[in-house]
């Protein structure tokens, strides 16, 4: 819950101010991020355009 009482709050998964920009992370990973995002895949931590789209379609479309 929220620190405010009676208000409920969506609070993401990993806090921003917490989260690891690319070059706080491995090099490793960052040369895979980069690769990634080059071949649109989905990047760990990051938004995902797809799922978005593919989430908000009705649960039972029209006939």
């Amino acid at each position: 819950m929220a620190p405010r009482a009676g208000k409920w709050q969506r609070v993401p998964l990993i806090p921003q101010s917490r989260q690891a920009t690319e070059a706080d992370t491995v090099p490793v990973y960052s040369s895979l991020t980069r690769e990634w995002r080059a071949l649109g895949r989905t990047v760990p931590g990051l938004p995902d355009h797809e799922w978005d789209v593919l989430v908000a379609r009705p649960v039972w479309p029209s006939r």
